[in-house]
């Protein structure tokens, strides 16, 4: 990096800490590094209480934007569709869904990043690893966590203790523990889990894996894909007709229901650093990336979005790719709602085994899914470029 760039990211780092310090209340909490993989991270702490955040006082992300290293979305099928960006054109809203997803139960999702979805009245799908929760002050309670069911949140399933799953491939009863008794801890917690999370995403692709999941839940969600197909049809270099697990030739799949695809928003991503600006503007590329796929209230592709741990602190996030910083986070939380977005839970996506495609329920005012049989892959328009 040239001492340009150096000045300018440092600037605006001097901008976001300022109005941190104005305006957000710090975690506490004790915070360490987690010893067992980069994907988890950890923030400092100072106070128990909740930020009050005003989205308005937020750095403005969509100034000064780099384009490097960015995920570039198709354009819309015509030059008459609406903008993406419109507030006024309601039916162009109907048109754009998204689902919310954190990991790991971190007590910052709770501090810092429920108060952002409850100022829009956003719902989010929490998946939680059962035998970590209350083990460590950064981790949720069983009571923080029966606040978020509370208040409608959507909890799920993400194993019992973060395992790898693909280095137990050799111990069938040590999957079958992590993957089965994960949703009995669960249930024994009060918590019906039809729905699972491979940590680190590891082990969809594995058919070992994927039949022990299969055994326990309706629904599996792993990640690496900006947006999901409802028909699993249009995934870059992929040939699947369906959302069938196995193909005919007895291959698995690259997406079917229990690998539902989704992808995580870390400002370390592809060995590169990204600044809160390039984070800002690779979320919004990726949220409208879907309207090609979708019209007149009929949704063929939605992006699911996953987060991890949040912090306050910038020095910190350089040093794990799962973090996020709480401005940034409202202001995407804050673009979704200007700008129109349905926010679903992930317990609204259901699957038909029939025409094995996937379709949305529990929606109000209901959106129909574009399922195989009404559309081909020559049908979809021009694939979204995959960084």
């Amino acid at each position: 990096m040239n001492k340009a760039k150096i000045v300018i990211f440092e600037l605006v780092l001097l901008g976001i800490t300022i109005t941190l310090a104005a305006g957000i209340t710090p975690l506490q909490v004790a915070l360490s590094k987690s010893s067992s993989s980069s994907h988890h991270h950890h923030t400092k702490s100072s106070s128990s209480s909740s930020p009050s955040i005003n989205p308005d006082s937020l750095p403005n992300y969509q100034t000064n934007q780099s384009t490097a290293h960015l995920y570039f979305a198709p354009p819309p099928p015509t030059s008459t569709s609406p903008s993406p960006t419109s507030t006024t054109d309601s039916a162009h809203k109907v048109n754009k869904v998204i689902m919310i997803n954190f990991d790991d139960g971190w007590k910052s999702q709770l501090v810092y990043a429920k108060p952002i979805l409850d100022q829009y009245g956003y719902k989010a799908t929490f998946f939680i690893p059962c035998a970590k929760m209350a083990t460590a002050p950064y981790w949720m309670t069983w009571p923080d966590i029966a606040k978020l069911r509370n208040d409608k949140m959507d909890i799920e399933s993400h194993t019992m203790t973060h395992a790898h799953l693909t280095t137990l491939l050799s111990s069938p009863a040590k999957l079958a523990y992590e993957i089965g008794y994960s949703r009995q801890c669960l249930a024994n917690q009060g918590y019906n889990t039809p729905i699972f999370g491979y940590p680190l995403n590891l082990g969809s692709d594995n058919p070992t894996i994927v039949n022990i999941v299969a055994k326990y839940y309706d629904l599996a969600r792993t990640g690496s894909s900006p947006l999901m197909f409802t028909n699993c049809i249009g995934f870059p270099k992929d040939t699947q007709t369906n959302c069938s697990t196995y193909s005919a030739d007895g291959k698995l799949n690259l997406a079917n229901r229990y690998d539902i695809r989704s992808e995580s928003f870390f400002h370390i991503s592809a060995g590169h650093n990204f600044s809160p600006p390039e984070m800002f503007q690779q979320f919004v590329q990726r949220m409208n990336s879907q309207i090609p796929y979708n019209s007149n209230g009929k949704i063929g592709a939605f992006p699911i979005i996953t987060y991890h741990n949040l912090t306050n602190n910038m020095d910190e996030y350089d040093n794990a790719a799962s973090t996020i910083t709480v401005s940034l986070f409202a202001q995407e939380m804050k673009y979704l709602h200007d700008n129109g977005f349905r926010v679903l839970l992930l317990n609204q996506l259901g699957f038909d085994p029939v025409k094995n495609a996937f379709y949305l329920k529990n929606a109000v005012p209901p959106l129909e899914t574009i399922t195989a049989s009404s559309t081909s892959p020559s049908a979809n328009p021009a694939q979204p470029t995959l960084r």
